[in-house]
């Protein structure tokens, strides 16, 4: 195969802002929570946004694309599908998310994709509230995907859009997947709220499922975490990855549970992107051929590394990869 995984999922341009709880609540918004609005609440809300809070980075952003980014910047080759505006091509920096050969990402005239990160300033564990607005991510549904493409990649990791249109695109590629190639996917709670029903087709042939506990139980309608695994089983999953936060992650195959404690972060800036880049540590274990306990600590490690700083600035790169690797032969022998 010629590219280790493919990203099929939103890009956006994330702006990072330290506000106040008050603000928040003036805005309706919940930390934690991921919100979509439109252009109009966009335009009302940023001149608050500019008197009352503090903008501390913009980074390019996407849940797949910052899974991709990470894995790119461990050293595996790879690949996304997706759509922008000429008005953030630059800003995106799409070289982070493979060699230009192997992207597939449409420039159009709309705006790109923005998502506000809102982290409460008072919160010790700068955690935050997400406000997307979607623009160009809406048209990655207006052309039939070029199956082709994603039949190159041992994994396609994918993650949720606004669009249906969108959704409608990701299941035509899930169901043409190849005997060679693996799924994952990271639903969010723009995907769950849409219910199981939507996304079995995509479930069905999803090889490791990604979500928090919340979306869970959102997804299933089953406040029992174990009742809920077992359901996604039986529509196909083979291994579900439920991120915790603080407390880690845990992963759940027919005959396995294993928790994972979180690893702590030398300093705590933005907690943004954490679990997509734990997924990435995940899908980098499983590239290695490693089993599930060290998939799951390479994943937490991972994790930990991204939220010492904003966006992708403290990503984890190869020498994060190679000293794992490097660790695990030592404790080995």
């Amino acid at each position: 195969m010629k590219l280790h995984a493919i990203g099929f999922g939103a890009l956006n341009l994330d702006e990072f802002w330290e506000v106040s709880v008050d603000f928040l609540l003036a805005h309706g918004l919940d930390v934690g929570e991921e919100y979509v609005r439109d252009e109009e609440w966009f335009l009302k809300v940023y001149p608050s946004l500019a008197r009352e809070a503090e903008m501390k980075a913009i980074d390019p952003g996407g849940s797949a694309a910052n899974a991709i980014a990470a894995l790119h910047r461990m050293g595996f080759d790879t690949g996304f599908y997706g759509v922008t505006g000429q008005d953030g091509a630059q800003a995106l920096r799409l070289g982070e998310l493979g060699t230009e050969d192997d992207l597939r990402v449409r420039i159009t005239s709309h705006p790109a994709g923005r998502c506000l990160a809102l982290i409460d300033r008072a919160d010790r564990s700068k955690d935050r509230s997400l406000v997307i607005l979607p623009n160009a991510n809406d048209l990655a549904g207006a052309e039939t995907p070029d199956l082709t493409y994603f039949e190159q990649a041992q994994w396609i990791h994918m993650t949720s859009f606004v669009s249906l249109d969108c959704l409608r695109a990701q299941i035509e590629v899930a169901r043409s997947l190849p005997p060679t190639g693996r799924l994952s996917f990271d639903p969010g709670s723009v995907y769950c709220r849409l219910g199981l029903e939507q996304l079995i087709p995509i479930l069905r042939m999803t090889d490791t499922l990604f979500v928090t506990e919340t979306e869970l139980q959102m997804l299933t309608d089953e406040p029992l975490p174990e009742r809920a695994v077992g359901m996604l089983f039986e529509i196909g999953a083979s291994t579900v990855v439920v991120k915790m936060g603080d407390r880690g992650i845990m992963a759940a195959q027919r005959n396995a549970r294993i928790h994972q404690p979180a690893v702590k972060a030398a300093s705590v800036s933005d907690r943004t992107g954490a679990g997509d880049v734990a997924a990435a540590g995940f899908l980098a274990g499983r590239l290695m051929s490693l089993g599930l306990k060290d998939c799951l600590h390479f994943a937490a490690i991972c994790a930990s590394r991204s939220i010492e700083g904003y966006g992708r600035s403290t990503y984890p790169d190869r020498a994060l990869l190679e000293d794992y690797q490097t660790n695990r032969v030592l404790s080995s022998s």
